[in-house]
């Protein structure tokens, strides 16, 4: 932006000056053209100033906030994380844990273990799919000849009412940490994936967004034509939404529909 608006400047002065440009005319030139770069470099410098001293402000609250941990909360703090990381490990039960102190957490007083399946057998992931509710993805019968499945993936929810309940739990706790096992019974996300040995043909499942809820029916993403793979989104008028793309144009966009409503199981 700073070269080009100190070109197009000079550009427009030479212009008009072209047949009776003088000595002092290219001075002139010359001089604006200081004026801009030295200024935008000043703001840039400004800019960048500013930058530096929140960062500088953010370690010293870090730093500040940590000195006024006692050694025994540190201590509870570091057995906590690593206690969740192996039962989340072992288990792959999903916790959700309260930081009574959030700059020691990125600014965070929430944060999610565990909760994210992913499976390499289409058998496994039924298997975990089957115990859900609400609707799954399923393997469609009108699959492309040649596809085999490659890859599955199931995660938790991360939003709703046991957040707060986490949240207003773990303040009366008065815990420097709380940790909380969630069970939950319906997956928020759920993606599956197929290849023929150069393309792939994805499905997924995911919650539908304030501005995904204004949309119903079939429609097609807005990529440009040269981006793949290419995406068909179905949105019944429920809580989820439900996507088929491919890395290729092997599909028309009606076989598409059919393949992912046979892929929705309800």
């Amino acid at each position: 932006m700073i070269c080009n608006y100190s070109c197009s400047l000079l550009m427009k002065i030479i212009g008009e000056e072209h047949y009776r440009m003088k000595a002092a005319t290219k001075v002139a030139i010359a001089t604006l053209s200081s004026i801009l770069l030295l200024g935008s470099s000043a703001n840039l410098a400004a800019e960048a100033q500013s930058v530096k001293k929140a960062q500088a402000s953010a370690v010293k609250k870090t730093a500040a906030t940590a000195k006024s941990i006692s050694a025994e909360e540190k201590k509870f703090i570091e057995k906590e994380i690593q206690r969740v990381k192996e039962l989340t490990q072992e288990s792959g039960d999903m916790y959700v844990l309260y930081h009574k102190y959030p700059q020691l957490n990125s600014g965070f007083d929430i944060s999610y273990w565990g909760g994210v399946h992913e499976f390499t057998t289409y058998e496994d992931y039924l298997k975990k799919a089957s115990t859900l509710k609400g609707s799954i993805l399923q393997q469609p019968a009108n699959l492309p000849k040649g596809y085999k499945f490659l890859t599955a993936v199931i995660e938790a929810p991360i939003e709703g009412k046991f957040v707060d309940e986490v949240r207003a739990e773990g303040k009366k706790s008065g815990k420097p940490i709380y940790m909380k096992k969630i069970d939950w019974k319906e997956a928020a996300t759920i993606r599956l994936k197929y290849t023929n040995g150069e393309d792939t043909l994805g499905f997924s499942k995911y919650a539908v967004d304030s501005v995904g809820s204004k949309k119903k029916g079939f429609f097609n993403d807005k990529l440009p034509a040269h981006v793949f793979p290419k995406y068909v989104f179905w949105n019944d008028g429920g809580k989820y939404e439900y996507s088929i793309s491919l890395t290729s144009l092997n599909l028309s966009r009606k076989q598409k529909i059919e393949i992912l409503k046979a892929a929705v199981k309800k």
